[in-house]
């Protein structure tokens, strides 16, 4: 589900346009920068869909395995409309009307000719009505782009952030400009949550508009976080021979075992605590449910459409490929820069820090062409 997306892209629109806007104030030594190792652990885990010389694509969604719900509600809502109201009433009342005889062959009566046409009416209105309020909803997980996709081009020094257009669409920041947060349990903890937060401020990256991605979805614990950022920094600053393949990529395709394989995370940190009779005892329970949100997860893979990367994006790093153009709040046009420019939160350095190296980026974008 992209709902975290889409309300953090919205509260950037909600702005004011007519002047500075200052949200709060962070401070810049509080995250690890590109240069800022985080341990001595380099794992990517599952967060990996591709790699290769030039790239690395991750995981950028963070609450994908729980995708689903929405898609039920979505089923059930059909049904009703077009199953049971479409084929039960709706057609059999236009076959009715047209030649004017009802089902046993008798002539309509007065009724007939105003119930029919009225509930015909009704469906078309209710289905309107759903679709006109409903799609914004319904395409947090359906009707939309597959999977969220953040590509690490290691060539060109970019990252290129692939999320559908009410979330703010492909974007392109430098590398340099990336800072890196770690949320959740503390590192030796095996069954708290964690979370790698990966930032783009407009302090940095000259965008005009700051960006944020949580990547790898919601890892077990803080040390898998710090140990999938210091992947993909080592891939960025020192290449594949520092941050090798793994064993195993994260499938693109939706194949439904991977749905189960979803669906059944949530047991794992359970199941590894050593609670497996209480864990195998609420799995058999919970087994119907289970396997429905299995089945609802699959069909809204199905139901979305391949993440898709621009030619530029795709052939960045190619020998006399052009290097994509920087994404700067002027590309979503003026009166959505104007909201992007005033939603940026001010940046201080703390007193005896030194100003981040790489804040080289013209805040108009440098022409990378």
């Amino acid at each position: 589900m992209y709902l975290l997306e889409m309300f953090s892209w919205r509260s950037k629109l909600s702005c004011s346009g007519n002047g500075a806007h200052r949200i709060e104030s962070v401070t810049a030594d509080d995250h690890l920068k590109t240069d800022s190792s985080a341990g001595a652990i380099a794992d990517p885990g599952a967060a990996l869909f591709s790699y290769g010389e030039r790239y690395i694509d991750v995981q950028g969604a963070w609450q994908e395995d729980r995708r689903g719900i929405i898609t039920f509600a979505f089923i059930g809502i059909m049904y009703l409309l077009q199953y049971m109201a479409l084929f039960g009433n709706v057609v059999p009342g236009i076959k009715d009307v047209i030649p004017g005889l009802d089902p046993l062959g008798r002539p309509l009566t007065a009724e007939g000719y105003i119930f029919i046409p009225l509930f015909i009416l009704m469906w078309v209105v209710a289905n309107v009505v759903f679709f006109r309020f409903a799609w914004r909803w319904l395409r947090l997980e359906i009707f939309v782009q597959r999977r969220i996709v953040v590509r690490f081009n290691r060539i060109t020094k970019q990252v290129h952030l692939n999320r559908p257009t009410y979330a703010g669409g492909v974007v392109t920041f430098p590398w340099e400009a990336t800072i890196a947060d770690m949320a959740g349990g503390e590192g030796s903890s095996k069954n708290e949550g964690g979370t790698l937060l990966l930032a783009w401020p407009s302090h940095y990256s000259g965008a005009g508009f700051d960006d944020l991605c949580i990547v790898g979805g919601a890892v077990e614990n803080r040390q898998q976080a710090e140990a999938l950022w210091e992947y993909i920094r080592r891939y960025m600053e020192q290449g594949p021979s520092a941050a090798p393949r793994p064993a195993r990529l994260r499938p693109l395709f939706p194949w439904p075992w991977d749905s189960v394989r979803s669906t059944l995370s949530f047991l794992v940190p359970s199941w590894r605590t050593g609670d497996k009779g209480l864990v195998l005892t609420f799995a058999l329970i919970l087994s119907p449910l289970l396997l429905l949100h299995s089945l609802c997860h699959w069909l809204s893979l199905l139901l979305c459409w391949p993440t898709w990367w621009p030619k530029t994006i795709r052939s960045a790093g190619l020998p006399d490929a052009p290097v994509p153009r920087l994404t700067v709040a002027e590309d979503f046009g003026v009166e959505v820069a104007g909201k992007l420019r005033a939603s940026v939160i001010t940046v201080f350095e703390k007193p005896g820090s030194h100003a981040n190296p790489h804040n080289a980026v013209d805040s108009a974008g440098v022409d990378s062409k």
